[in-house]
């Protein structure tokens, strides 16, 4: 039986996944700088170990108030196409191994442009978690953005 591990983190009351192989590391100490005229969903930059990274609201993507009053938000490092991304999360619960039998794909009736990052469905016990791509949260506009964002930053 293969398995595979995810991220599983929270946003408001709901749960979500992030494949572990495409997590770079999680902070949950840390500053975010505002950038003025930022691209959608860049709440700013953090220094990561000298390394200047974007923090993106997943809230603001999911349409929820971008604002975390929480002290156990975290960021997920990541790296999406060669560009470091962090995404800006409530809490970090764990790390879960998931079956191959307890993936499936997002149900055809729930995908549209809108959501086409949410690629995966898991059977965590008695829930159910959508996982997401990372690859396919931000589109190639605010991809671009986003890198030009971080070479004036560097």
């Amino acid at each position: 039986m293969e398995e595979q591990k995810f991220v599983i983190f929270q946003l408001a009351d709901q749960r979500y996944g992030m494949h572990l192989m495409r997590v770079n590391g999680i902070e949950q100490d840390y500053h975010v700088i505002p950038v003025p005229n930022a691209p959608e969903g860049i709440s700013g930059i953090i220094n990561l170990r000298g390394i200047v990274i974007p923090v993106y609201s997943l809230r603001e993507r999911f349409g929820m108030n971008p604002r975390i009053d929480n002290p156990g938000k975290s960021l997920l490092v990541t790296n999406s196409h060669g560009t470091l991304l962090a995404y800006e999360v409530d809490a970090v619960e764990e790390i879960e191994e998931v079956s191959k039998e307890c993936i499936n794909p997002m149900p055809s009736v729930a995908s549209n442009e809108e959501t086409s990052f949410m690629e995966w469905v898991l059977h965590i016990g008695n829930d159910i978690v959508i996982a997401i791509n990372v690859d396919k949260v931000l589109s190639e506009d605010a991809k671009q953005l986003v890198d030009q964002l971080i070479e004036e930053n560097q």
